[in-house]
This record gives C-alpha cells, structure tokens and sequence, in this order.
C-alpha cells in the first residue's frame, strides 16, 4: 500500500462539505435513484434460478488458488501469450505503465488513439499523458465518452455516467454536436454511434483492459456490451491491453466459472453481448499453411500486466482479498450511503465499498481517509459479492490504518477518547440528560439541537439517559413463571450493550421484564461497559481490543445457563469481529464466549420455546411491520425467529415492508457524522414503513429503533418505533 508519509494530513471539514454538496445535488439524486434499484432488480432476476452461495463459492477458490500461485501464473501467462505473437510488459507501477503505453503508440506514431472501458487506464491517469504526447485519445465507451466530454471520471465500476441524468447527458451532446438534443435515451446513443464511428477507422491505437486472463493459453477475456470493445481491439493495426496481474487464473474453465456470476452481477445479464478470447494479434495460415500476422485484425498485440501496489497487497494479510474482485460494481448498487452521495464522494478513483479499499491500495491512505468515513458496516456489500469479499471489515481494516496514521480528532476523537472509562462516560452522559432536557419532547426525544445546524429537522435525536439502566436494576430471584417455557428456574445474563444501557433503558426494563415473566433469574454484569464495537467502528483498533478483552473477561465469568444480549450490533461484533481482531491468544476465550452468546429472538424460540400462553390475544392488538436491522440480518442471518415471535406467539398481523433489510442510516456515529447522509436514508426506510400502514415498526437492534424513533417523530407520524423485547413486553398477559 503507498505510504502515507510527508503527507498532508487529510482536510476531514472540506470532504464533509463535500458530501453535504452531493446530499443537495438534486440531479445527483435523480440519476442514482432511477439506475441503482433497477440494476438490484435486474441482478435479482439474472441470479432467480441459480445457486448464488454455491456459484461464488466456486469462483472464490479460483481466485484463493489464483493468488496463492500468482508468480507462477503471471510467468506461464507471459510465456504462453507470446508464443502466439503478444509482447508482454511488466510496469512496476503507473508512472512505469504509462510511459510503456506511451513508448509504444510514440515509435509507431500514432496520432489517434481509441479506447474501450478500462478501470486499470483510469487508475494510472493514462489519457492526459498520451494528450500531453500529442495524441488524440477518444474514449468509445457510451458511459466513459460522456465522463470525458463533462471532464470528469467515472463513478461507478460498470456505469462510469451512472451520476448523470438523461437530461445533463443531453446538454453535454448538445454543446458537442452544436444543436440541441432531446432527452431521450436512443437519439442520444444513435449521436454517440455517429460521432465516434470514424474515429475507429482512423485510430493508430487501439487500448482495452481485460476482464480475465488465462494463463495456460495467454488469451485475454474481455466482456461488452457495446459493441467497441471489439472494434477497439480488431481496428487499428496495435492494440494495447492494460490489466493487473490478479486477472490471471489458470484455465479457460477457470474463465467460464468467472463468466458465469459476472455479468448476472454486474448488469443482471446471463452473459454480455460480446464475450471475447483474445490469444495473440490476428493471424492466418490459408496460404499453404504459411503463418501471418495482421490479416484484418491488429498486427501487434501489446499486454501490460500492471503492479502498482497488487504485489505488496497480496503479502498484506488484512487486505490481500482486495485482489479477488472482479470488478462487478454489484456493491455499490446496493450500499445506502452510495445511493445518496455517488461515487466521486465514494471513493477516489475506483469507487463503491470495493473502491475504498483499492484506493487504499493504489492510490494511498491521503485518498481513501475521506471516502472510507462514508462505509456504514451495514454489510449489504459482502452479501452480494460474488466473490464473498470480506468488504466491510476490510473497510475497518483500512479506517484502523487512517486513525494510526493522523488519529482521531473533532467530537468524535473526543467521545472515542472517554468511551473506554465507564465513570468518564457517565458523567459526560449524564450532563449531556441535563443540557437536553429543555429541548425534549415527551418520548424523550431531542427536538431541537442549538450546535447542529438544524441537525434535528428531519430526524429527532435520543436524550441521554438521567438514570442509565446500570445505576437502577435491582437483583431478583427466580420466580414463578407466567410464561410458561422450558428455561423457568434458569439463571441468564442480561446483556443490554452501552447504548441500551445508557440512552435506550427502556428497552432493557422490558427485557428483564420479559425475562422475569418466563421465571428467570436475571443477572446483570454491572462492571460490563462496552464490547469495543464504538471503539472498533471509529478505527481505533487498540482501544477496541482493549474493551474486547475487558468484555471476554467479565462475562465469561457469568454463572449462566446463556448470556441474552438485546443489542445485535453488540452480538456481532462479539461473535465475529472478536476472532479478526484479537490475537491467538486471544482469540480462543472469545470463542468460548461465543458459545454462550445468543440474541433475544434466538433464546426465546429455541431456548425457551416459547408459546403464545402468558400474552394477550391477537385479536385487537397492533399491526406490525419488521425492520431488519443490518447486523441482524447481514451479519447474523436473523429474522425469522422475529417474525414468529410476531405472528405466531403474539398472534399479530405482520406486514411486510418493501427492502425490509435496508439500512435505516444509523451506523453508530455515522448518524452523527454525515447527519445529511443519514437522514436521506433514513427516509427511504420511513417511506417504506409507511406504505405498509402498519401500527408499529419492529426491529431488534437498539440503534435502529433509536434513528426510526427519532424519524417518526420528526415527521409527526403516527406509527411507533418498538424494540421486539418492548412490543414482547407489551403484550404479557
């Protein structure tokens, strides 16, 4: 990863303003809404009748046998490739690969110069360096023509002009073609196709990336739709291909495997309408069998197999994934933050969740400090990987190294700061209960926010807690149930997490509630303060493994027959992120741990099983619509027991909510953070549960119910906001 050293520390202030411009870019909202849902349509239909686990399964160990074999593929590759005629380059980096590209398109001395889409020639800033040449570079792409008449780059892996409206692409061809030009999408092509045709004929140079390359042929795989991908490759008399050297897998079966999730998760195609094998430039025998090179296709074949930071991320444990992509773009048509900001604020040059780390790993720290902030952890993108690319917590992986590099600042550097000492927390806590309490309403919701610049507009903030749920339980002994269920007389541990603790108590009233009415003997761990997940999600990994390892600790002491958490933000970070982040030694106690951890849903339907005995009947009782908080759902693979919990015990109508596993914009401090950000996702997730018409909104999660709250309240709406632990309580007989 390029070094970060002798420079400027990242300006966090100007990249916020930034992503505030891009909240209030109407067009910027109008092209992301009308394309990414579509592409999310479009992927779910392509992938209807396959199996998607067992398909990317089936390409993840190619490219985990593919890197473990690099050298020896990249060697094979470049001699097998030039036994067919290719010359094969080797550029250390981008400065190295465009002077190779330059070199060659100079000795032949082209004057124009065409190229199809090609994320690796963006990477390394290729085209001003052959216009500084004196070389007319066009770009034949539709999406990647329109970037380079608005003199911008791309912002999407796969849909370079995904930003841009039909109407803003119009006016673009208008001031090109000197007339004006409707905003309809085929007589805008039909201009793109007239304008660039000739250019085809009369390029000297020819320049594409490739999608795959196979090592035992030297054969380049390249997939389009367009149709100028094959133009660009067979036209001129030299075509130039730039590719990384993570392309390369051994076989052409290996390809196919590759073929076969790429375009279904890229354009939601079962295949590309031009899959080309390119093995050598174009050659003839037909003349007594006479081997000859540039019949109709290009005389020359050039392959640069590009470094530019792959080899040492490929030694670098955290990141070393990265290399699995295969550049589908489908987590960026999927992760809420994305679909609001777009990608030239996602991301540097490569873009989306997979672009934050690749910046990080081309392009340096400096650039991916900004973007990276932007990733919420709500893990939408690892669930459609079709490469089961760890994203998320590579993300963390990458914000860890920022904060190392420049540290923490502002109020969350503050915060951070006292979040590990639980006496600090609540004195800050508990001022903070006070100072609000003038501006709360009557559901204890801050409605006004004096220091936030109308922070609470459009979403109502929680008031700390006067009494944090630590300072107030009281122990109990077991006692008859009034449930009945098969965990009466047992002793549990009641985990609530810090934000529960002290913002939410409510919920972790009617939790022990809840618990006490199946004849449970709660027991709380009062020393317990925070699983490190506040710690983590900020990047301060030290601070982190230390509250970890205060929590492993303190609860596996626990005397219990199962540890009950009703945060699974907590859980997740408890059952998962603990074996990434702590060490061998470590690590085996937070296994053990894990045994013992289980959320509110999990314990009550196979843990207690319990049955509809000891609540009210349905009949008469709320309607109710489930939120499927992230980490519940992306994380955890949790839902169903909720929903039986709803419709089966309490006998509740459940209506289901359109994308009831989208995030709701919280994310923890992100809330905070990017609040313009936050609030516009938060919106789409409101508007969903009011299509429902449900009475009350459910979830699992402390901090989703907090943001829906907080939304519902904004708005004036009638619908509640219920933690399942409440709405359980709720309804006891």
């Amino acid at each position: 990863m390029p070094a970060a050293a002798n420079v400027r520390k990242p300006n966090a202030r100007a990249f916020r303003a930034r992503v505030d411009a891009a909240v209030a870019d109407t067009h910027l909202r109008t092209a992301l809404t009308r394309a990414l849902p579509e592409f999310g349509r479009r992927r779910a239909r392509a992938f209807a009748d396959q199996n998607f686990e067992q398909r990317r399964r089936r390409v993840r160990d190619i490219k985990l046998d593919a890197l473990e074999n690099l050298p020896e593929l990249v060697e094979r590759f470049q001699a097998e490739a030039e036994a067919v005629g290719a010359v094969v380059h080797y550029a250390r980096d981008a400065a190295h690969a465009r002077e190779i590209i330059t070199g060659i398109a100079t000795a032949r001395g082209a004057r124009t110069v065409v190229k199809s889409k090609s994320m690796a020639t963006e990477e390394i800033t290729l085209n001003p360096t052959l216009e500084a040449a004196g070389m007319r570079v066009v770009e034949t792409d539709l999406g990647e023509w329109i970037m380079q008449l608005a003199g911008e780059h791309p912002s999407h892996l796969i849909a370079p002009a995904v930003h841009k409206t039909r109407e803003q692409i119009a006016a673009l061809f208008s001031t090109e073609v000197g007339e004006e030009l409707p905003a309809d999408p085929d007589t805008l092509v039909a201009v793109a196709r007239e304008r660039l045709r000739q250019a085809f004929i009369e390029a000297d140079i020819g320049i594409s990336g490739a999608n795959v390359a196979v090592a035992d042929t030297g054969t380049l795989v390249i997939v389009s739709n367009e149709g100028n991908g094959r133009l660009v490759t067979t036209l001129p008399p030299v075509h130039i291909a730039l590719l990384g050297v993570e392309k390369i897998v051994p076989t052409l079966e290996d390809a196919t495997a590759i073929l076969q999730v790429l375009p279904r998760s890229a354009t939601g195609q079962k295949i590309t309408s031009y899959v080309s094998f390119v093995t050598g430039p174009s050659r003839s025998a037909d003349i007594e069998l006479t081997l000859t090179v540039g019949v109709h296709g290009p005389k020359e074949l050039h392959i640069v197999l590009l470094d530019n930071g792959r080899w040492a991320t490929r030694e670098d444990p955290e990141l070393r994934e990265t290399l699995h992509c295969i550049r589908c773009g489908a987590c960026s048509n999927v992760c809420p933050p994305y679909q609001i900001v777009g990608g030239h604020q996602f991301g540097h040059i490569y873009t989306g969740p997979i672009g934050l780390i690749m910046t990080a790993m081309h392009h340096g720290l400096d650039n991916a400090a900004g973007p990276q902030s932007l990733c919420m952890s709500c893990n939408a993108c690892e669930m459609v990987c079709p490469v089961e690319i760890p994203i998320p917590r590579m993300i963390l992986d990458v914000r860890s190294r920022v904060v190392d590099e420049w540290g923490l600042s502002g109020i969350k550097g503050a915060v951070i700061d006292r979040w590990e000492n639980p006496k600090s927390v609540d004195r800050w806590l508990g001022l903070a209960a006070n100072l609000a309490a003038p501006l709360t309403n009557d559901a204890g919701l801050v409605t006004r926010a004096p220091f936030s610049g109308g922070l609470t507009d459009d979403r109502h903030l929680p008031r700390p807690a006067r009494k944090p749920f630590h300072t107030t339980f009281t122990p109990a002994a077991a006692t008859t149930a009034t449930v009945p269920n098969a965990m009466a007389g047992a002793r549990v541990a009641y985990l609530p997490g810090c934000l529960t603790d002290r913002v939410g108590p409510h919920t972790a009233d009617a939790t022990t509630t809840l618990l006490r009415a199946l004849g449970c003997e709660v027991i709380f761990p009062a020393e317990q303060h925070c699983c490190g997940l506040v710690a983590f999600n900020s990047g301060d990994r030290p601070r982190g493994v230390r509250m970890a390892q205060q929590t492993i600790v303190n609860l596996e002491a626990l005397q219990a027959a199962a540890i009950v958490s009703t945060s699974t933000s907590c859980l997740a970070a408890m059952l998962q992120d603990y074996q990434h982040v702590l060490d061998e030694a470590w690590r085996p106690r937070a296994a053990a741990l894990a045994a013992r951890l289980t959320d509110l849903t999990t314990f009550l339907v196979e843990q207690a099983q319990i049955t509809s005995a000891g609540f009210l009947p349905g009949s008469g009782g709320p309607s109710v619509t489930w939120h499927d908080a992230c980490q519940s759902n992306n994380a955890l693979g949790l839902g169903e027991h909720a929903r039986h919990l709803v419709v089966d015990v309490l006998g509740l109508e459940l209506r289901e909510m359109p994308d009831s596993g989208v995030c709701c914009g919280f994310g923890g401090s992100f809330a905070m953070e990017y609040p313009g950000v936050s609030t516009a996702i938060l919106g789409k997730k409101l508007d969903n549960a009011a299509s429902t018409v449900a009475d009350v909104i459910v979830s699992d999660n402390p901090g989703c119910m907090m943001q829906i709250k907080g939304g519902l309240s904004a708005r004036g709406a009638s619908q509640r906001a219920l933690h399942i632990a409440e709405l359980l309580a709720e309804r006891l007989a």
